[in-house]
């Protein structure tokens, strides 16, 4: 099993899109650790790279995930002299709870403040969002346009399930901590290259970066997607290869040539094919790369609610398909 503190202390950052530092700064540390040299390319995205080996260029592998989770922007301030103490929000990416109200997290350059994060019919039948101040406490005086609000989170684990908000996309982030000390031991004919992109959750800027930097002959693209109990993807069952989405189309032998690697090294697999949605692999051949892309993601439920649930054993396996493709080239 992987290390679960590291997971924890991930699902503890406050890290919504174009504000991704707290999950930077754990990524970081967790390369440079193992020994990785690690760069920054602006507020879009981080690199980790092992020391090259000596002789001839590898062709280079990149294993990328996105640290930023859907939440909410302060659009409008309390009123001046207003009774209650509320601001108005706008949400980044798709962040969704049921019923009115929620608990969440407001975030200003001071600190963190609990509130209360409220939806009510707007315009057009869409939801306005607000955030309070919880009883006996005031927004802070501080409080700006643009500060972030994001869900409360107490992760509840039993047995290998998890319950949280963020494991889109702190499950990836998890993953690429927990590759940086294997992959120096790893036989690869690859130079390997972690990546983590921000704003992958509301238009997807980071991403392009890292790939016009790095350049990579395959890349990896680790996110969280949805069990689909029609097509057999569940929680438990290892890593989903996504077929299809909005962002990727792989070919019957690409699928038959990753699927047979993985079932040769006992790795279980998933697939999934759908149009709409997408991750960070729609960056690459964007940015005119003819690299092979390969979506491998890890089933959810509750997908950008404050209680996404998820299988930890589905992060090993992943590790595992992960390492196993980093053996050999794809054709």
């Amino acid at each position: 099993m992987l290390d679960l503190r590291i997971l924890l202390e991930l699902l503890a950052c406050h890290s919504t899109p174009g504000d991704e530092a707290e999950v930077r700064a754990v990524l970081e540390q967790q390369w440079r650790k193992a020994g990785l040299r690690v760069a920054r390319l602006g507020d879009y995205a981080i690199t980790a790279t092992a020391a090259p080996r000596r002789g001839k260029r590898l062709p280079v592998l990149l294993i990328t995930a996105h640290m930023d989770s859907p939440g909410f922007a302060v659009d409008r301030l309390p009123s001046p002299g207003a009774r209650k103490s509320s601001a108005g929000l706008t949400r980044l990416g798709g962040a969704a709870f049921t019923g009115r109200h929620t608990a969440g997290v407001l975030k200003t350059r001071t600190g963190q403040t609990p509130v209360i994060i409220r939806r009510q019919r707007g315009h057009d039948d869409e939801f306005d969002y607000a955030c309070e101040a919880v009883t006996g406490l005031h927004l802070p005086d501080d409080l700006c346009p643009g500060d972030r609000v994001c869900f409360v989170c107490q992760p509840v684990c039993t047995g290998d399930r998890i319950v949280a908000p963020f494991l889109d996309n702190r499950l990836g982030c998890w993953v690429l901590a927990a590759l940086a000390p294997r992959i120096a031991a790893w036989a690869s004919r690859y130079q390997i290259v972690l990546g983590a992109t921000a704003c992958e959750e509301l238009g997807g800027f980071g991403a392009p970066v890292l790939a016009r930097h790095v350049q990579p002959d395959l890349a990896i693209v680790v996110d969280a997607t949805y069990e689909a109990v029609e097509q057999q993807v569940r929680l438990g069952k290892g890593p989903v290869l996504t077929l299809s989405d909005a962002s990727v189309l792989l070919s019957p032998a690409r699928r038959d040539h990753v699927r047979a690697a993985l079932a040769t090294a006992g790795v279980p697999q998933q697939t999934e094919v759908y149009n709409f949605s997408g991750t960070d692999a729609r960056a690459f051949p964007h940015q005119g790369l003819a690299c092979p892309v390969l979506p491998l993601l890890l089933a959810t439920t509750g997908n950008h609610s404050p209680r996404e649930t998820a299988d930890l054993r589905d992060a090993d396996q992943l590790v595992a398909a992960i390492a196993c493709l980093a053996r050999e080239f794809l054709p």
